[in-house]
């Protein structure tokens, strides 16, 4: 069964969360990163000083440009070096079973990314501070990519927070470490090749303060020129039109506008995410299908399939009790934020997170792929290699439902003996045309005499009040 970190230890997690510390999903990502701009203000002692340390690494590295004489010459070469950073393995974000390694930066992106630094400096600024905000002007420079360079950054920073963290809570999976000739006593990743890192909650973010807009609004909203030049270019609606070049040819145009942004940065007062609300749903999806798994449980007859139609049987009775618990036990009302619908993601992990449940009380086993084989396949129940279910978890306002449907109706056809694919869509909108036009292209394929995927919709709409219905 799916675990968080403090199970997988061993540990109450009472003791995770009075220290503060964030208990990820084992074997699930989560979109939030490591924040370099909360280090300002930590109050974990690990932490004290870690702020500095980034900005001594950058304004070495600036240094180093400021005595380059051209490409390629020595200090060019170590500033190139210092920009190329390895992802640190086995921190507890961006967080898989087999892998929680980040992406790290490359020789040509550590490329780009210098020679933007080398045309800052050229403009007189030697703030280090740019190298965080180097995402809202470079491609393929992420919140990803910020948070796995910070964390490589502080790295010693986040063994010693986990060897403390990991000795107070009385976890016995603790294993010698030599990371830079220093020992830490570290947890065993689940994957047995390295240690569990842990991180503080109060410096995560669903996205760093470096990428937002925040800084960009800032200048546009005081810069009467600049604004003007935009709105020229593009229109009012500069923000839902502007690409990242774009935006790199219009602040790199004058230092005042680079140093705007620098300081608009710097006095941002912006928080750690919100764990208690969790507005993106980032671990809520856990607890709910734990929750409702346990307040409307469901027995499973056929534990031990011995084809796949028994296996699809079992998925099926887990469809419906999944669409029950939408429907008629108030489950729909998590699928939003207020009045917002949550994104597609939290719905497939909602799924993933009640099926879970179902089968380790039924003793399945369930596997989660997002990216087995060639396509978008979401969830895998199997028995052995030959006989598994797909089941797509779709939102009816995914506009690539019906195209996406229509794909994967080749190869289905092949697959029907050793496997099958059910189409889950969860309707959130008024309009169901995209659900009567994929029912369409079923029956089409069906009086072909060719095999189709099985269509469930669960109705995820927010029901009015009872005072509302009067």
């Amino acid at each position: 069964m799916t675990q968080r970190v403090s199970e997988y230890l061993g540990v109450n997690p009472a003791k995770f969360e009075k220290r503060g510390v964030f208990d990820a999903v084992i074997g699930v990502d989560t979109r939030l990163f490591l924040d370099p701009h909360l280090l300002r203000r930590t109050s974990v002692p690990e932490f004290e000083g870690s702020r500095r340390q980034i900005e001594s690494y950058f304004g070495n590295i600036m240094t180093l440009l400021r005595a380059s004489r051209e490409e390629g010459d020595r200090p060019w070469k170590e500033a190139h070096r210092r920009l190329i950073f390895r992802e640190t393995k086995g921190v507890s974000i961006g967080y898989g079973l087999h892998s929680s390694d980040g992406l790290g930066i490359g020789p040509r992106l550590a490329y780009r990314l210098l020679n933007s630094a080398q045309e800052i400096i050229s403009l007189g600024i030697n703030d280090p501070e740019i190298f965080e905000l180097l995402g809202l002007f470079e491609e393929d420079f992420g919140a990803d990519r910020l948070s796995d360079m910070t964390i490589f950054i502080i790295r010693d920073k986040i063994y010693s927070y986990t060897e403390r963290v990991a000795g107070e809570v009385g976890t016995g999976r603790l294993v010698d470490f030599e990371k830079r000739n220093v020992s830490y006593k570290l947890p065993l990743h689940p994957n047995r090749r390295g240690p569990l890192l842990l991180l503080p909650m109060e410096l995560l973010r669903d996205l760093p303060v470096a990428l937002t807009w925040e800084a960009i609004d800032h200048v546009v909203s005081t810069n009467r020129e600049l604004r003007d030049r935009i709105n020229q270019m593009i229109g009012s609606a500069w923000r839902n039109k502007i690409t990242k070049q774009q935006i790199r040819n219009l602040i790199f145009s004058s230092k005042d506008n680079i140093e705007s942004i620098i300081n608009a940065y710097k006095e941002s007062k912006a928080r750690e995410y919100d764990f208690d609300t969790d507005p993106q749903g980032e671990v809520l999806w856990y607890y709910l299908g734990q929750k409702f798994g346990a307040l409307h449980p469901l027995t499973i007859k056929e534990t031990s399939p011995s084809d796949i139609d028994e296996l699809e049987s079992i998925v099926i009775q887990i469809i419906k009790q999944f669409k029950k618990n939408i429907e008629d036990n108030g489950l729909n009302e998590h699928l939003y934020a207020g009045r917002k619908r949550r994104h597609e993601r939290f719905s497939h992990l909602l799924f993933f997170s009640t099926a879970d449940t179902y089968c380790f009380a039924n003793n399945i086993d369930i596997n989660r792929e997002p990216n087995a084989g060639s396509g978008p396949v979401d969830f895998k129940l199997s028995r052995g290699y030959r006989s598994r279910i797909l089941v797509e978890v779709k939102l009816s306002t995914n506009t690539h439902i019906t195209s996406g449907f229509e794909k994967q109706l080749p190869a289905y056809a092949k697959s029907e003996s050793t496997g099958r694919t059910i189409y889950l869509i969860i309707r959130v909108t008024d309009s169901d045309k995209q659900i009567k036009n994929i029912y369409k292209l079923q029956r089409e394929q069906r009086k072909k005499g060719k095999p189709a995927p099985a269509i469930w919709v669960v109705d995820g709409r927010l029901k009015p009040t009872a005072s509302k219905r009067k």
